[in-house]
């Protein structure tokens, strides 16, 4: 068995300039990314997921001088692989098929370079087959943002958490879509009215099918406790108080926010039916210029809040 250390190109450089510049540009995008399905902490830009799996799993040109004889040829295909990777860190590439197979390509093109420099390892067969790329573990997942893109690189991703939160955000990025991957949706809706024409690539089913159903599940919600949420009337008065509020003035808006609190019965002996909401605070909003907060009136045996 001969033991080769050829460098990958993580270990030699990095066009770090475009992928810090799109990995802070992914801070504003709201739609379509992962961190709308559900907030975590220290979530993974993924731009710089992607250019870091990619560049671990890709040789560098120096680890070929076979075919590249000198520094100078190494540093022109170092280059051409730079390229790749500015094209492959910007989000309107996220589901460019041309850029993403470009990307797919050079890492079977590098898993093959190993899987035969390696052919007289004992274990070759298993873990050096050349008609398949070596399964990514993250066994501490997070966000998602690192097994979703070693997925989207071509690898077979495993991913795991402790946190049960974590758990459920992989299973919706990598577990789930994946097994649906080209199948038309099943709602009754999309199936009658045969609204799609053509296949339906990638996860464009399963989507129309959880829009199909996420709306049928907020519609049922409304109809059962849509009462305990009652819109809000804007009146006259509160106009006057609130001048933004002044078009709206007649009309019934909808609640955007409820604060929630649990209630104790008060200590105080005259009031021991009453039931005290255990707040910290009765401050809505502190900003300068948009102070709001909750009101408690006592009246009578009970009190209201405005």
């Amino acid at each position: 068995m001969t033991t080769i250390n050829k460098k990958k190109l993580i270990e030699v450089a990095l066009p770090l300039e475009a992928i810090n510049i799109a990995s802070a540009r992914e801070k504003s995008i709201r739609h379509g990314h992962p961190s709308t399905l559900h907030l975590w902490w220290a979530r993974r830009p993924l731009a710089a997921a992607r250019a870091v799996i990619f560049a671990q799993m890709v040789d560098d040109p120096s680890a070929h001088p076979d075919i590249f004889k000198t520094e100078k040829a190494q540093e022109k295909e170092r280059q051409r692989l730079f390229r790749i990777i500015e094209d492959l860190v910007k989000w309107e590439n996220t589901t460019n098929e041309v850029v993403l197979q470009q990307a797919r390509d050079e890492i079977w093109q590098s898993w093959r370079y190993t899987c035969a420099e390696d052919a007289d390892h004992p274990r070759a067969k298993e873990l050096f087959d050349r008609y398949k790329l070596p399964g990514f573990h993250d066994p501490f997942a997070g966000g998602g943002a690192l097994p979703l893109e070693a997925q989207r690189l071509g690898l077979e991703s495993f991913a795991s958490d402790l946190n049960p939160v974590a758990v459920l955000i992989n299973k919706a990025m990598i577990e789930i879509p994946p097994k649906f991957a080209g199948k038309p949706p099943v709602n009754p809706v999309s199936r009658r009215g045969q609204a799609h024409s053509g296949s339906w690539k990638g996860a464009q089913g399963l989507a129309e099918d959880v829009r199909y159903y996420g709306q049928w599940m907020r519609d049922e919600a409304e109809k059962r406790i849509g009462h305990l949420y009652p819109k809000i009337a804007i009146t006259p008065a509160m106009a006057k108080e609130r001048p933004d509020l002044k078009k709206y003035e007649n009309q019934k808006l909808t609640v955007i926010a409820w604060l929630w609190a649990r209630t104790v019965k008060s200590p105080n002996p005259a009031f021991a039916n009453v039931a005290v909401p255990l707040a910290s605070t009765f401050m809505l909003s502190t900003k300068a210029g948009k102070e709001a907060y909750v009101e408690p009136v006592i009246e009578g045996g009970g009190y209201r809040k405005r």
